[in-house]
């Protein structure tokens, strides 16, 4: 009888494991995120705000660089820029690549395990053209050919093992942190551990 019972009771503990292990997964997937999903519900407003005073200190510049051409029109056909001058810049006249926006994030965001889509900004490479560091951008040559994206519009991304730098678009996964980096490139408002990185391809 006691053996029956402790029979019966094993069975009962195994159909029960059984069910908890089919019921419930090891090892939850990611949470696929995309950049909208980054800035919290005030955030386009707030960035829409940012750009129309970058558009309005642009139009200044501009117009200010029309006055200095006219004042200069006077200085030697060599061009000699003023003293203490920018060589690049020798008049003042060129806007600045300035990063607007926020460093507002989504705080139910913190320590979530997830994956997002973007481009590779390096921020250290070697001879084989890889990177433990890198900024994760939403859209092709941005920090490089124009100005930042905002803040929370950039993941930077740190690798225990270096990884393949490319200019295609990737898939990251990882534990993402409502971290600041802050950087020359471009400053970000989230931080990602990688896990996982993968070639781009529509779900």
């Amino acid at each position: 009888m006691k053996q029956t019972r402790l029979s019966l009771m094993r069975r009962t503990m195994f159909v029960g494991l059984a069910f908890l292990l089919s019921a419930s997964p090891l090892h939850a997937a990611p949470e696929t995120l995309y950049w909208e999903d980054l800035m919290p519900p005030e955030g386009e407003k707030a960035l829409e705000e940012a750009y129309a005073a970058a558009a309005a200190a642009a139009e200044s510049l501009s117009a200010a660089g029309a006055r200095a051409d006219a004042a200069t029109s006077d200085l030697p056909e060599d061009g000699t820029p003023m003293p203490g001058a920018d060589p690049d810049d020798p008049y003042g006249t060129q806007p600045a690549a300035t990063q607007i926006g926020t460093f507002d994030v989504v705080e139910e965001l913190n320590g979530k395990e997830i994956r997002l889509p973007g481009f590779m900004v390096p921020l250290d490479i070697n001879q084989m053209s890889e990177v433990r560091e890198f900024l994760l951008v939403p859209y092709f040559g941005a920090c490089i050919h124009v100005p930042p994206p905002p803040p929370n519009q950039i993941v930077y991304v740190t690798s225990e093992e270096a990884v393949k730098f490319g200019w295609e678009p990737i898939w990251v996964e990882g534990v993402l942190e409502t971290k600041r980096h802050m950087n020359e490139v471009g400053s970000t408002a989230y931080s990602l551990r990688l896990a996982k990185l993968e070639p781009y391809t529509e779900q």
